[in-house]
Order: C-alpha cells, then sequence, then structure tokens
C-alpha cells in the first residue's frame, strides 16, 4: 500500500492553490481571448454604424440630388463616409486611398475587404429617411482602416493581459496569508496536545479565538475529550484507592486472625471462632472481588446479554420473598404490580432487583416499609422502588451511581458502595435507565425504565 507524503497545511494549501492559479490563467487568457474579440467586433459595428447615421443627418435630397450640408464629412478620424443607391452607385462620399468607388456589394453586415494589400471595414445600412424622400433605397456606408480601427483596442487587450498575472499574484498572496492563519492555531493546538503528552497536564487547554468556525469547533471537542480524559482519569485513581481501602480492612483481618490462630488457639472453640472469622472475611473480599468484575465486563461490554421474554412481577415477588425470610419481622413490602412483562437477561435483571430492594431496606428504619410498582408507560416497561427511611442528601445525588460511593451516614454499613453502580450499568446495557429521586429524611425512589415485551 503506497503511503500518502505528509505535509504542512500551508504548502498543502499553496500547492492546490498554485495549480488552481495556473488551470484558472490558462482559462482566463482563452476567455480574454475569445472575448476581446466578440466586444472588439461588435464595438466597431456599433461606432460604425453610430457615425454612420449620425454623419448622414447632415445631407439632404433636392432636385433629383444627394447634397451635403457645411457639417457632413466625408472623411473623420479614419473613417470614410458614404451615400449609395440601390445600385451600389456612389451618390455622396468618399472612398480610402486604393479602393474604388461602389467596388464591394452592398452588405449590412460588418465585413473585411482587402484591397491592395490593405485590409478594411466595411459596413452598410438603409438609410430610411433619404430613402422615402429619394423614392429608392438609399445606404449609408463607413469604411475604416482595419489597422486603424485595430490599433485602438489593442492596448485594452493587452492591459486585459497584464492584469492576469496580477490579479493571481493578489489571489496567490490571499492563499498564502489564510494558509498561515489556518496553519498557526492548528500548530499551537499540536504543540498544546504534544506538550500535555509529554508532561501529563491534563488541566491545560486548547484556546482559540479566530473566526474560522471549523477550529473553533475543533478546539471545543479537544478541550471536552480532555476533559473527559481527566475525569476517567481522576475516576480511576478514585476507583483505584477505593479497591484497595475496601479490600485492605478483610485482608488485615484475615492476617491477624491467622496470625492469632496460630499462636494463641488451644481449644475447639477458640480454633472456630477464629475459622468464622476467616470465613466471613474471605465471604466479604470475595463479594467485593466479584462485584468488580462484574462492573468491569459491563463498563467494558464484554456481557453477552441472554434475552428471553420474562415476568418482572414475578422476579420482585422472588427477590421480596428471599429478602422477608432473611429480614424476619424487620421489613414489610406493599406491592403494587400490573403484570408486565419484557425481554432481559434474567441473572442480570435479578441482581439489579436484590440491589435496588436490599439499598430500600438497608437505609430504612426498623420496621421497614417498602413500596414495590409496576406499570406499563407506551412501549416501555417502569418499575419503581420507594422507601420511607433517611433519604439522600441533594448534593450526593449526582454520585449516588458511582463505584465506592456511599453517603455520609452509610459509610459504617456493610455495603461497599458497588451496589447502585452495578444496578445503573446492568440498566444501560439493556438500553434502558435507572433514575433516583430523595428528600432527606423522608425517603427515596428508584425508577427502572426498560423496553417491554
Amino acid at each position: 500500500m503506497r503511503r500518502i507524503k505528509k505535509v504542512s497545511v500551508t504548502k498543502y494549501i499553496i500547492s492546490y492553490l498554485i495549480g488552481l492559479i495556473l488551470a484558472l490563467s490558462f482559462l482566463m487568457v482563452l476567455f480574454v481571448n475569445i472575448l476581446a474579440d466578440r466586444v472588439i467586433y461588435y464595438d466597431i459595428q456599433s461606432m460604425l454604424i453610430s457615425e454612420s447615421l449620425k454623419n448622414s443627418k447632415n445631407a439632404y435630397y433636392e432636385d433629383g440630388i444627394i447634397k451635403p450640408n457645411e457639417e457632413f464629412r466625408y472623411v473623420d478620424d479614419g473613417m470614410y463616409f458614404q451615400i449609395l443607391s440601390e445600385d451600389g452607385s456612389l451618390m455622396l462620399g468618399e472612398s480610402p486611398e486604393g479602393l474604388k468607388d461602389s467596388e464591394e456589394e452592398i452588405n449590412q453586415r460588418l465585413r473585411t475587404i482587402v484591397s491592395h494589400d490593405r485590409e478594411f471595414y466595411i459596413i452598410d445600412r438603409v438609410n430610411r429617411r433619404l430613402t422615402k424622400q429619394v423614392g429608392h433605397i438609399v445606404y449609408n456606408r463607413c469604411i475604416v482602416s482595419k489597422q486603424d480601427a485595430d490599433s485602438k483596442y489593442e492596448y485594452i487587450k493587452y492591459i486585459s493581459y497584464a492584469s492576469i498575472p496580477v490579479f493571481l499574484l493578489l489571489v496567490l498572496g490571499a492563499g498564502i496569508v489564510m494558509s498561515r492563519r489556518i496553519a498557526e492555531p492548528l500548530k499551537q493546538m499540536s504543540k498544546t496536545a504534544e506538550t500535555i503528552g509529554k508532561e501529563g497536564e491534563l488541566s491545560r487547554r486548547m484556546e482559540y479565538d479566530g473566526r474560522i468556525t471549523e477550529l473553533g469547533v475543533l478546539a471545543e471537542t479537544n478541550n471536552r475529550m480532555l476533559t473527559r480524559v481527566e475525569e476517567m482519569l481522576e475516576n480511576q485513581k478514585r476507583f483505584s484507592s477505593d479497591v484497595a481501602h475496601e479490600l485492605r480492612t478483610p485482608i488485615a483481618v484475615l492476617l491477624a486472625q491467622c496470625e492469632y490462630a496460630k499462636e494463641y488457639v488451644g481449644t475447639k472453640e477458640e480454633f472456630d471462632e477464629a475459622i468464622d472469622v476467616i470465613y466471613r472475611q474471605s465471604k466479604r473480599t470475595n463479594t467485593i472481588i466479584t462485584q468488580l468484575l462484574n462492573l468491569n465486563r459491563l463498563e467494558n461490554g464484554r456481557i453477552v446479554l441472554d434475552l428471553e421474554n420474562a415476568d418482572l412481577d414475578e422476579m420482585i415477588r422472588s427477590v421480596c420473598d428471599e429478602i422477608e425470610f432473611k429480614e424476619k419481622e424487620r421489613v414489610s413490602f406493599e406491592l403494587e404490580l400490573s403484570g408486565v412483562r419484557a425481554n432481559l437477561d434474567i441473572g442480570l435483571i435479578l441482581i439489579l432487583l436484590q440491589n435496588l430492594i436490599q439499598n430500600a431496606v438497608k437505609y430504612s428504619t426498623a420496621p421497614a416499609t417498602v413500596r414495590i410498582t409496576t406499570a406499563y408507560r407506551g412501549e416501555a416497561v417502569v418499575v419503581k422502588v420507594q422507601d420511607f427511611g433517611c433519604g439522600i442528601r441533594e448534593e450526593d445525588l449526582p454520585h449516588i451511581f458511582d463505584p465506592f460511593y456511599r453517603v455520609e451516614k452509610s459509610r459504617n454499613s456493610e455495603g461497599f458502595g458497588l451496589g447502585l453502580s452495578l444496578a445503573y450499568r446492568i440498566a444501560k446495557v439493556h438500553k434502558g435507565e435507572l433514575e433516583v429521586s430523595s428528600e432527606w429524611g423522608k425517603g427515596s425512589t428508584f425508577t427502572l425504565i426498560i423496553a417491554g415485551k
């Protein structure tokens, strides 16, 4: 595969501009040449007709003869004027030297004739005024040397040719200026990006206050990307710190308990107690790791959904029965189920429901009441889990789905701050939404919205 040679913006624009200028130069020369010839032709024709008509007004018919008055011109500025009869015979006027009177036939179109190595423009036009007076057709004729007529226009033609390179040089200069105006901010953006890459200063941003919309959009897009990357790195740092913090406690307990069992355990009861502590801390560690793995798979799109049309109400009842069995008299559920079904991954949605409902029970004062409702909203299914516990402060709501985030009151609870984050990602992979509304001291409502059957 042929590699494309890289060039700067300025060189790229100028090279294409030069090619365009050369092509435009050729077209302009061709256009000027053709246009100039046509303009010269029609201008000479118009001039001869106008001067001939104007001069013929100074001739009159009397006693069977066409006579000139004092203002009649036989020759003026190289133009010869004649008045001819219907058969082409000369009635008034003069012919240029070398061109005999009435040598050329009558023709009302501008044409050139050659006589004794000299070229002439000649044109005839009917003189309507004298034709009416004489009783037969009378023509005005105007003759001028082609060399004399053309010489007046050659200067204009040469000026046109000379203006082409001047115009094109101006275009090239404007192109160079514009290319630099484009290249300079691009160079600055590239320099900023290189500095960020080398020094890792993600807080730096690209600046552009010029008038080119696309460059402004490019700068804003890169700045948004940098902001997103900075947030991701900060989240990654916080996530790594939280993981280390959450795992450090159970591992420290495990190590301490093992040391204790090794040094001091002397009876079966003490041994069983040590093993029980080790088991509980191992289970806690395993839960954290499992949730982290599930969260990682969801965020990286490495989970393939096994979708099937399921009875969502039945899944909710199953989760509530399990929690009621464990919690005994601590919780009661108010179920308002509408028989909804949806295409979903049963295993993942069960994890989502368990997290939402357990979270509602955890942050409610015993005996807790949790209200769960299901309904259709158009083609979507809506599940609401409402508790009447402590609620969530307004400043905590934007972070409630962040991994390891726990509101201040729950810092000492048994949770790891992963359940709601996991539930949120499960809703997203189902192309759904998980929303929260809360009022401090009055409880919270989590709303799941996914596509229905």
